[in-house]
């Protein structure tokens, strides 16, 4: 493991836009969690602040965050289509490395890069939480914590998906551009089945891991609310979206399909010649 570790590192950092392109990634979430923080407005059901502040700033981070997965799994299609265009696959073959070991070694890649992420929005979150704040408690602090867990595990899906493109395809360009067009492809394919099954689509699945944020919700008006005492500027509770499903099932399911793409990966890498 330690090896392949290794091995990925001087790969990785061999590719000389990679960490430029991931300083990049780094300052662009800053950057607006920065100019968001800076808005001063606020209307019925609404306000800016709150989103930095204990407990809502775990979910609108995170969030964030998920804005930039497609560009994390960008740079990975990148460096998984430079294996096969400088041939290092196959020259890891011969210096004695197995199929499975290259596998393994992409898959250690991508969670180095989600736990960078994952630190990356951990660190966000309490710096600008702590600031925000007024009355902070211990349990405050930690409430809705694990959605930066379940980030996480988006991010390793978004990329495992991305692995499997550049696997099937093995060029950088075709590889980047079917991926994005698989999003416009899925929704359009999605409209032919009924609304509850729609829901269960890989993409819904792992985008569905960090919900926008209920910011119409975020306020401590209470005159906004109806007789069940749920807010009346609930997009659900008013009918304008689909019932959504528990997020603990939404977890399960992204597992799922990320043991799904890493299975159709390793049977691409090992039946396909290098």
């Amino acid at each position: 493991m330690k090896k392949l570790l290794n091995l990925e590192r001087i790969k990785a950092l061999s590719y000389p836009a990679f960490k430029t392109l991931m300083i990049i990634h780094f300052l662009l979430f800053f950057l607006v969690v920065l100019v968001v923080s800076q808005v001063h407005f606020s209307i019925p059901g609404f306000s800016v602040k709150a989103l930095y502040r204990f407990p809502h700033i775990w979910e609108f981070f995170p969030w964030v965050a998920s804005w930039f997965n497609i560009f994390l799994t960008i740079v990975l299609i990148t460096l998984v289509g430079n294996e096969f265009s400088f041939k290092t696959f196959r020259q890891n073959v011969i210096d004695g490395l197995s199929r499975n070991d290259l596998l393994k070694g992409k898959l250690i890649l991508i969670f180095t890069i989600a736990i960078y992420t994952f630190l990356m929005v951990l660190i966000a979150v309490m710096i600008f939480g702590l600031i925000n704040t007024k009355e902070i408690t211990f349990n405050l602090i930690f409430e809705n914590s694990s959605l930066v867990l379940i980030y996480f595990i988006q991010a390793i899906g978004y990329m495992t998906l991305g692995l499997l493109f550049a696997l099937i395809f093995r060029n950088n360009a075709l590889s980047i551009i079917l991926f994005l067009l698989y999003f416009p492809v899925e929704s359009l394919f999605r409209l032919f089945f009924k609304a509850e099954a729609r829901r269960y689509f890989p993409l819904k699945i792992i985008s569905n891991l960090t919900p926008r944020p209920e910011f119409l919700t975020l306020t401590s008006e209470t005159t906004y609310t109806t007789s069940s005492g749920n807010s009346a500027l609930d997009f659900n509770e008013i009918g304008l979206l689909p019932e959504k499903l528990p997020l603990g099932i939404t977890v399960i399911l992204a597992v799922g399909y990320i043991g799904f793409f890493i299975a159709l990966s390793t049977i691409l890498l090992n039946k396909r010649n290098l």
